[in-house]
Order: structure tokens, then sequence, then C-alpha cells
């Protein structure tokens, strides 16, 4: 397993490599060394764009996977490829697995999921190809592996911003 963590530029149209700008280090509570975001993160404004970015790349039946964490408007796209499974019991929680994956994996082998052709493709009709391409290629073995890999990095992603927040927290003074 290897832990490489980087940044996802959000800006980027989805499933686009982007660069990675140097980071600064943050400590969890028990004192071992959080991945970091982009420093980008600091700057005033545009800084929210980067907080909870994060990236990881890790091997698994021997493919090379890299995926990162999502945004609010790609999170909204599962929701509008859920529609289908809604009230379906346990399909419903299969489908919504399927289409974080879909959505989380920037590449495998290098390789970038497929992506509609027009450049101007709407989010939600990247989503749906993405996930009917998951759906219909890949098994559940692999698609648990990655979402419990997603997960994991989402964990991550919350102990980076809990870290951030007590270091940039104002200190307390003392009257007089």
């Amino acid at each position: 397993m290897t832990d490489t963590y980087g940044t996802f530029d959000p800006a980027d149209r989805p499933g686009r490599k982007a660069a990675t700008p140097e980071a600064s280090a943050l400590k969890a509570e028990d004192g071992t060394e959080l991945p970091s975001f982009d420093k980008r993160y600091e700057e005033n404004f545009q800084g929210l764009l980067y907080i909870g970015s994060l990236t990881d790349q890790f091997s698994w039946l021997g493919h090379e996977f890299v995926i990162r964490t999502l945004g609010i408007d790609e999170q909204l796209a599962i929701a509008q490829v859920l529609k289908p499974y809604v009230g379906t019991g346990g399909g419903e929680q299969l489908a919504y697995a399927t289409a974080l994956v879909a959505l989380c994996v920037v590449s495998v082998d290098g390789e970038e999921l497929p992506t509609p052709i027009a450049e101007d493709a709407k989010l939600a009709e990247w989503a749906q190809r993405r996930f009917a391409y998951v759906k219909a290629s890949w098994f559940q073995y692999t698609i648990d592996e990655v979402f419990q890999r997603y997960l994991k990095l989402e964990d991550t992603a919350q102990q980076v911003v809990a870290a951030m927040g007590k270091a940039f927290a104002p200190t307390a003074s003392t009257p007089g």
C-alpha cells in the first residue's frame, strides 16, 4: 500500500490532472504528521476552494489507482445519478458506492475513466457516463476496495481540517 497524498485543484474540470504546488505540514493530536493541503488554502477567499482537497495513490490487485476527495457539485451529481435507485433497498446503497467510486477515481494505471466528448459537457452527464462505465465494467470487489479507500481519505481530510482549525485559531489573551 502506498499512501502518497497530493492535492486536487477543484478549479480544474473533473478528471483532468492538476498541478501540485507546495504544501505545509500539520500535526494530528497524537503528534503524527498529517498530509497537507495546498498552500493556496491560506489565501483570502480563494483558499476556500482548496480546503478538503486531497488525493491518494494506492496499488490494488496489480493496478495503480489515484483517487481524490469530491466537491459539493460532484456530491450533488451523485444524487442525480442515484434517482433511479432510490427506494430499491440494497440497490440504492450499491448505486451510491458505485457512483462515489466513479467520481472519485482520477486514474487507473495512469488512464482516466471515460468522459463525455464535448468540452462543455455538464457535470451530471459526466457523472452519469462514469457511473455507467464503472457499473458495467468493474466487479463489486474493486468498487468496495476503492470506496473504503475513499472513506479513509475523507477521514484524513477531516483530520487535516480540524488540525488547520486549531493551527489558525486565535490564541486566548489574558485581560490586563
